[in-house]
């Protein structure tokens, strides 16, 4: 044994108080562990300590990200997944998450859609086809499937430019 009681405890107790703060993935205590200077074996002595209470599991924490990122109103579901990703998860547990999850809260993609474009100040009247193009971009951006722009967007939206030549 390369290590003591002691060091686990110390990485247990850096453990519970990144938690403290918010939930995380297991990928990132791992991390915070390595940056700490913890063994892999202290590490994962450490984490099966804090999973046996219950304080860490990827799944919850998945859900729950994923609800509180779509509830924000500022993510297209595409971007949830990329974010969960950026925690350390697969994309199937990503994916699987925000399907839970658009279901959990009730996601509606062209609203939330909507309201990202009102907060930019890009709705409400017709757009010029740079407005238009900008529009598209920040969507596409925030996760929104290229259906969903195209819905809110849509050719109504886009103010004609001039007289066809």
């Amino acid at each position: 044994m390369d290590f003591t009681p002691e060091d686990v405890k110390r990485a247990t107790d850096a453990c519970l108080r990144l938690l403290a703060v918010r939930a995380r993935s297991r990928h990132e205590l791992l991390t915070a562990l390595e940056r700490k200077g913890f063994s892999e074996p202290v590490r994962e002595a450490a984490l099966g300590q804090v999973a046996g209470w219950g304080y860490l599991d990827d799944e919850r924490f998945a859900r729950d990200r994923a609800a509180v990122l779509l509830q924000r109103g500022k993510y297209g579901p595409q971007a949830v997944e990329q974010r969960l990703q950026a925690h350390g998860l697969s994309r199937e547990a990503a994916s699987e998450a925000v399907a839970g999850a658009r279901g959990a809260v009730e996601f509606d993609a062209e609203a939330t859609a909507r309201q990202v474009l009102a907060q930019r100040g890009l709705s409400g009247r017709k757009l010029g086809p740079k407005e238009h193009a900008r529009a598209g971009r920040l969507l596409f951006s925030r996760g929104f499937s290229e259906d969903v722009i195209q819905r809110v967007l849509g050719d109504a939206a886009l103010e004609p430019s001039g007289p066809d030549d």
